[in-house]
């Protein structure tokens, strides 16, 4: 979207004694420095609102004698700030003698952006001193307790946080670390009728968030990304520029889902998303998929726990076989006879010793499920139905009793010892380095996989809800960056082979390359609304995402049926409905995550059951499935209980989570437990 110029003052400034003026164009800004402090302001033309915060940046380091210390980038910490221009703003270079240290502090503007920018060869340690993390414009743009508005939290789908009756404290939110925590690096503050919407452009991957509440003396609220420049003190430091745009929103676009929008229109500048609508007209794999209900069946899994966790040929326990080969087509076979005419089916456990079973290998095909060539017969037999069929597999996870294992891939710490994961079907797991995951796993097996049968949205477990790590092996060093892009190749690999890409989490460094997530939310572990900074929670991420990838809200939509809570909060968010069979396959039942419903084939009249219900919730796809090429535009509360989601042809869906019936404005009503689409 083309946005007008605006006036700007933009001021770097510490008393009325400013003498350096620089212009661009027909926009008015100023860049001061003063001998005493550093302040950066940000008004924007005709707004009153001011944006401001000192100091320009907070540091964290260990001395010369290995202890650590942090402290302001200003003056009064023994900085000197000298002034430089630039090309659209100027350059600040502030210096520490004491310490060696020196930072080059970049900002420039452009129509509504202000982008402050450190380069990483701006970064200099001239001492023995090292710096640990580098805290851009603390607290930039503070509110005050009881001041009109909230800041805007990328956590999960989203939250919104009030400016008043908070306990004073910080509280870090890790990006990308986990869904639990913040799965994009966007975040925003509105003030009354003003705006800031920020994105980190450049290292995203090592940052975190603050969020200040009724913090300091005058009671600040704010929001502002840190980053981790080393983990440890003898660590390479961080080889990535960090840099934050920060666009000043009008009054129109000030609000939680103008933030978003924000994060949308830059995903289409600059990253090479593109949405459903354009991709499908590429991929009649995404288009379909678009239109279907998501059918996961848990086909075999060895125990877990098991008490065994190194497993060896010798002592590795039988697969658990839920669901052969011959019952797949079973399955299949009652959906088509039901009417349900578009389901994408996933098959999990097919490989080589089941789920989790032997990662990184994945054949022979499962003998206990019914081998290679009835899995091909399988999936023929869906296909020639008009189903989409799918595979499961896993490139994050090694097994010992893998025929494939090696130490010699296996993400390490930076003593040297391996990366541990969760002990599931096969053991032990240990974390593979997601380089050598590409190169030696994904490359040799996706296109045998493809070549069984499977076409469709391709499902490589964990790596888009577990963050991006470094690894520490020499032999295959990696940073969080560069763990990220090899994640991103591994399902664009997956797209080209398949016809698609889904995998397990709404972590958006894998956004390019992704078409459809498991889940949002993880609410089941990490529930938001307990967090003590949060007062509601929103469709954030649903506003970014929207209409670029197919979704379901949490684990709770997971087998959920028209009229329960969490099938209406899917619909409420804009997600579509899984359906999954053997999901529940733990040992402690009450372990179990995939939903509070679990499908399972025990005999012919079960099966026709279950499809029955299957039934109503793709009713519910064909009706709304238009919708997915659609943006999310807005989402309000209309009543107690009942909440309007807008998509951007103008539809709105009426959700009403009440026990009684909600009256539409225009005529009509929408049920209790119910929702209404409204197209006029």
């Amino acid at each position: 979207m083309h946005r007008k110029r605006m006036a700007w003052l933009v001021i770097l400034a510490a008393s009325a004694s400013w003498t350096a003026v620089c212009a661009e164009g027909g926009a008015d800004m100023g860049w001061h420095v003063g001998e005493d402090n550093g302040r950066l302001v940000v008004q924007r033309a005709g707004d009153d609102t001011i944006w401001q915060g000192e100091p320009l940046a907070e540091i964290a380091f260990w001395d010369a004698a290995g202890a650590e210390q942090s402290g302001p980038v200003a003056p009064a910490a023994g900085w000197t700030l000298e002034q430089g221009p630039v090309a659209g703003g100027c350059a600040v270079t502030c210096r520490q003698v004491d310490t060696g240290f020196a930072l080059r502090i970049v900002l420039t503007m452009s129509d509504d952006v202000l982008t402050v920018s450190v380069p990483a060869d701006g970064i200099a340690e001239n001492g023995e001193a090292r710096l640990k993390s580098l805290r851009l414009l603390p607290r930039f743009g503070a509110a005050h307790e009881g001041d009109d508005g909230y800041l805007v939290i990328p956590q999960q789908s989203g939250a919104l946080c009030r400016f008043r009756d908070k306990a004073p404290g910080e509280h870090w939110v890790p990006v990308y670390q986990s869904i639990c925590s913040c799965p994009m690096p966007v975040f925003g503050s509105i003030r009354g009728t003003s705006g800031l919407a920020a994105v980190v452009t450049s290292g995203q991957f090592d940052a975190r968030l603050c969020i200040s509440v009724n913090h300091g003396p005058e009671h600040e609220y704010a929001i502002d990304p840190g980053f981790a420049l080393r983990s440890f003190r003898e660590e390479t430091r961080l080889a990535d520029d960090v840099t934050v745009e920060y666009h000043v929103l009008p009054a129109v676009e000030a609000t939680w889902a103008g933030v978003g929008k924000r994060y949308r229109q830059y995903n289409f500048a600059h990253r090479g998303i593109r949405t459903i609508r354009e991709r499908a007209a590429r991929s009649p794999e995404l288009a379909y998929a678009a239109q279907s209900i998501e059918v996961r069946i848990r086909l075999g899994v060895k125990p877990v726990p098991y008490e065994i966790v190194e497993q060896t040929p010798e002592n590795e326990p039988p697969i658990r076989v839920f669901c052969t080969f011959a019952r797949v087509r079973d399955i299949v076979d009652e959906f088509h006879r039901q009417g349900i005419e578009r389901a994408e089916f996933c098959l999990v456990g097919w490989n080589r010793g089941g789920h989790d079973g032997r990662y990184p290998q994945i054949f022979p095909v499962e003998p206990a499920l019914g081998g290679e060539e009835e899995l091909r017969a399988t999936i023929q037999h869906a296909q020639s139905l008009g189903y989409q069929i799918v595979a499961h597999d896993c490139y994050y996870g090694a097994y010992r009793i893998s025929e494939d294992w090696s130490e010699d891939y296996i993400r390490k710490k930076a003593d040297g010892t391996m990366e541990k994961g969760g002990a599931w079907g096969g053991g032990q797991s240990y974390n593979i380095c997601l380089t050598q995951a590409h190169d030696l796993f994904a490359q040799r097996d996706m296109p045998r996989t493809r070549a069984l049968g499977f076409r469709g949205l391709h499902y490589s477990d964990v790596i888009s809800m577990i963050g991006p790590r470094p690894c520490y092996d020499p032999r295959h060093p990696q940073t969080r960056h560069q763990d990220a892009e090899a994640a991103t190749r591994i399902l664009a690999l997956a797209r080209e082979q398949f016809g698609g890409a889904q995998s397990e989490g709404s972590l958006d460094f894998a956004a390019s390359a992704l078409d459809r997530v498991l889940y949002v939310d993880c609410d089941k572990w990490a529930p938001l609304a307990k967090k003590p900074y949060v007062d509601e929670r929103v469709p954030l991420y649903e506003v970014v995402y929207h209409g670029v990838l197919l979704y379901n809200l949490s684990t709770e939509g997971v087998n959920s049926q028209p009229g329960e809570p969490g099938y209406l909060r899917n619909i409420e968010y804009g997600g579509m409905p899984v359906a999954y069979f053997y999901g529940h396959f733990l040992l402690d039942e009450s372990k179990n995550w995939l939903g509070k419903r679990d499908y399972r084939y025990d005999d012919k009249d079960t099966l026709t059951q279950i499809a029955t219900q299957l039934r109503g919730v793709y009713d519910d796809v064909a009706r709304l499935s238009h919708l997915q090429l659609e943006f999310l535009e807005g989402h309000r509360q209309v009543a107690e209980n009942v909440f309007e989601t807008v998509y951007s042809n103008g539809e709105r869906v009426i959700v009403n989570h009440g026990e009684s019936a909600y009256a539409l404005p225009a005529g009509g009503a929408v049920p209790p437990h119910a929702y209404r689409l409204v197209t006029d």
